[in-house]
Protein backbone atom coordinates (compact mmCIF):
# COMPACT_ATOMS: atom_id res chain seq x y z
CA UNK A 1 0.00 0.00 0.00
CA UNK A 2 2.90 2.54 0.29
CA UNK A 3 4.48 1.58 -2.69
CA UNK A 4 1.25 2.44 -4.13
CA UNK A 5 0.85 6.19 -2.42
CA UNK A 6 4.55 7.11 -3.28
CA UNK A 7 3.79 5.81 -7.38
CA UNK A 8 0.68 7.72 -7.29
CA UNK A 9 2.41 10.69 -5.79
CA UNK A 10 4.99 10.56 -7.93
CA UNK A 11 2.72 10.61 -11.30
CA UNK A 12 2.35 14.45 -12.55
CA UNK A 13 -0.74 15.83 -12.81
CA UNK A 14 -2.48 16.04 -16.31
CA UNK A 15 -2.12 19.23 -16.14
CA UNK A 16 1.61 19.33 -15.46
CA UNK A 17 3.45 21.91 -17.49
CA UNK A 18 6.90 22.08 -18.79
CA UNK A 19 8.66 25.28 -19.57
CA UNK A 20 11.46 26.12 -21.24
CA UNK A 21 12.81 29.77 -21.89
CA UNK A 22 15.71 30.08 -25.05
CA UNK A 23 17.72 32.93 -25.86
CA UNK A 24 18.56 33.20 -29.83
CA UNK A 25 20.36 35.62 -32.00
CA UNK A 26 17.59 36.84 -34.93
CA UNK A 27 18.76 36.89 -38.87
CA UNK A 28 18.26 39.70 -40.92
CA UNK A 29 15.81 37.40 -42.32
CA UNK A 30 13.69 37.06 -38.95
CA UNK A 31 14.85 33.48 -38.36
CA UNK A 32 16.28 32.50 -35.00
CA UNK A 33 19.65 30.84 -34.44
CA UNK A 34 22.20 30.26 -31.74
CA UNK A 35 19.88 29.39 -29.38
CA UNK A 36 21.06 28.50 -25.95
CA UNK A 37 18.94 27.28 -23.23
CA UNK A 38 18.48 30.21 -20.18
CA UNK A 39 15.63 27.80 -18.26
CA UNK A 40 13.90 25.19 -18.19
CA UNK A 41 11.52 22.59 -15.73
CA UNK A 42 11.28 20.81 -14.84
CA UNK A 43 14.54 19.49 -14.43
CA UNK A 44 15.39 16.15 -16.52
CA UNK A 45 12.73 16.67 -18.61
CA UNK A 46 14.46 17.50 -21.70
CA UNK A 47 12.21 20.56 -22.33
CA UNK A 48 14.92 22.72 -23.33
CA UNK A 49 16.94 20.53 -25.74
CA UNK A 50 12.95 19.69 -27.17
CA UNK A 51 12.41 24.22 -27.55
CA UNK A 52 16.03 24.38 -29.00
CA UNK A 53 14.36 22.10 -31.64
CA UNK A 54 11.08 24.07 -32.12
CA UNK A 55 13.30 27.46 -32.39
CA UNK A 56 15.11 25.83 -35.83
CA UNK A 57 11.83 26.70 -37.46
CA UNK A 58 10.43 29.86 -36.15
CA UNK A 59 10.82 33.37 -38.04
CA UNK A 60 9.78 36.76 -36.49
CA UNK A 61 9.41 39.85 -37.94
CA UNK A 62 12.72 41.95 -37.96
CA UNK A 63 10.84 44.99 -36.31
CA UNK A 64 9.40 42.63 -33.77
CA UNK A 65 9.80 44.83 -30.45
CA UNK A 66 11.05 41.72 -28.30
CA UNK A 67 14.18 41.86 -29.95
CA UNK A 68 16.94 43.20 -27.99
CA UNK A 69 20.87 44.25 -29.77
CA UNK A 70 19.61 41.33 -32.47
CA UNK A 71 18.38 38.72 -29.66
CA UNK A 72 15.16 37.50 -28.94
CA UNK A 73 14.18 35.34 -25.53
CA UNK A 74 11.11 32.82 -26.21
CA UNK A 75 9.29 31.75 -23.46
CA UNK A 76 7.91 28.07 -24.21
CA UNK A 77 5.31 25.56 -22.21
CA UNK A 78 4.69 22.14 -22.90
CA UNK A 79 1.84 19.83 -21.62
CA UNK A 80 3.71 17.03 -20.18
CA UNK A 81 2.87 13.38 -20.62
CA UNK A 82 1.68 11.39 -17.84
Amino acid sequence: MIFLALALAATPPADHQGKALIDCRVTRQGWLRDCKVVSESPANANVGAFALKLAKGYHVQPDDRRIRGGRIRVPMQFKMPR
